[in-house]
């Protein structure tokens, strides 16, 4: 186990971020922990995220190589799945992922809790075997509207068919609950406790997200009060894999109230 740092530093391994999310109640199995089945669906989404970067179009899974749980996770952990390309082949690409859980707010540590290995294959529009590129290709740039240098990731997700609206763009709903969530991660580890979202001072929508964006939430702590966390939250979309572009999608503004067990908990400033 190892104590968290904000920032960059805190990472627990080489491998690039892929994904980062935060289990709820419906997650959970039966004994209580988060159902290793959403574990194994969120490390196959990390993986294929990877493959699809590398290979520039649609992939799929054709084989999980090797998958360990090293540790159980749970509701209120923020799980975040590193991933890397370790062989590519002429039309496959296999990917390791680890996958690491930050908890215990008023004590905070990062541990490993999973690590996996998966083979997908590029395929094109009409799901035929394509070839993967030779060269490894570069990373889209993010615009020049950010994000600010004060913020660092809280969520990175990939809507999915369920989360659309009957118009075919993701549901704003889904949008504001992860800007939630995003904004709610820096209020808990400026706290050390619980928070409680007491207001939405402001939420633009600059663009519909789609399903098959990566979607990235950016958040950082604007004010601190006697018993209350300000937090801004931008949000970006990276999509189409063919010729991929990073664009802005949400910007808000979220407080936040410290919670003990009983009642509102009074902050100590530094």
């Amino acid at each position: 186990m190892t104590e968290i740092s904000m920032g960059p530093a805190a990472a627990p391994t080489s491998k690039p971020l892929a994904l980062r999310m935060m289990p709820m109640p419906a997650d959970l199995n039966p004994a209580g922990d988060v159902f290793g089945g959403w574990i194994m669906a969120m490390v196959d989404v990390a993986g294929g995220i990877c493959a699809l970067r590398r290979a520039r179009s649609r992939v799929v899974t054709v084989s999980v190589n090797s998958f360990v749980f090293k540790q159980p996770v749970s509701v209120g952990d923020s799980v975040s799945f590193y991933a890397e390309v370790v062989a590519v082949g002429r039309t496959s690409i296999t990917v390791d992922v680890e996958v690491f859980a930050e908890r215990n707010p008023k004590n905070p540590v990062i541990v490993k809790v999973t690590e996996a290995r998966l083979t997908y294959v590029a395929i094109d529009a009409s799901g035929n075997k394509r070839q993967v590129p030779k060269e490894t290709p570069a990373s889209p740039p993010l615009p020049a509207c950010g994000p600010s240098p004060d913020k660092e990731i809280a969520l990175q997700v990939m809507p999915m068919p369920s989360d659309i609206n009957p118009a075919g763009d993701v549901f704003g709903g889904w949008i504001m609950s992860m800007v939630d969530i995003a904004g709610a991660i820096p209020a808990i580890r400026q706290t050390k406790s619980k928070v409680s979202t007491v207001a939405v001072n402001s939420f633009v929508f600059k663009q519909p997200i789609a399903v098959g964006d990566l979607v990235t939430f950016y958040a950082g702590i604007s004010s601190v009060g006697n018993s209350s966390v300000t937090v801004d939250v931008e949000v970006f979309a990276e999509r189409h894999p063919e010729n991929p572009e990073i664009v802005k999608v949400t910007e808000a503004r979220l407080t936040f109230v410290a919670l003990d067990i009983f009642r509102t908990r009074q902050l100590k400033t530094k």
